[in-house]
Formats: C-alpha cells, sequence, structure tokens
C-alpha cells in the first residue's frame, strides 16, 4: 500500500462533493493499492478521468499523462476552467 498527500486547487467542494465519508475524514492523505496510477486515484475520490479531468501535478510537475504513483508523493489536483465572453 502507498499513501499520497491530496492537495485541491480551484476549490475542494468541487472535488469532494462524492466522497465517502471514509475517505474523506483521512484528507489530505488517501492510501492507494501498490501500483496506484494518478487515474486510480482520480477514481477512487469519484473524479471523472476523461472530459472535465483536472490537472494532476505530482511533486510540483504537472503530469499529462496518468503517472505511476509512489507512496509519499503530493499529488495537486487543478480545476480546470472553461468558458469565456461572449
Amino acid at each position: 500500500m502507498i499513501v499520497v498527500e491530496v492537495r485541491f486547487f480551484g476549490g475542494q467542494h468541487l472535488f469532494t462533493r462524492r466522497l465517502s465519508p471514509e475517505i474523506e475524514r483521512g484528507l489530505p492523505n488517501v492510501t492507494l493499492p501498490d501500483g496506484a496510477t494518478a487515474d486510480d486515484l482520480l477514481k477512487l475520490l469519484g473524479i471523472p478521468t476523461g472530459a472535465g479531468r483536472p490537472f494532476v501535478s505530482v511533486n510540483r510537475f504537472v503530469r499529462r499523462d496518468n503517472v505511476l504513483l509512489a507512496d509519499g508523493d503530493k499529488v495537486q489536483l487543478i480545476a480546470t476552467v472553461l468558458g469565456g465572453a461572449r
């Protein structure tokens, strides 16, 4: 098992409204199985991995791919912003 630290940018409520109480109580730390990836973390948190997927930064490096996570990693989830003037 690995433990990663998760931080939310752009409004934690946007990310955590679908969390189970058990996971929410453990934040900012999340336990995952060995070999877990960023997408596995997103799925566990109830966050879509397709369109509208947040930017994922691991140890202060933005990752565009589904990166393998390691024990002690610091993961930042950054809300994507869509829209603009009409």
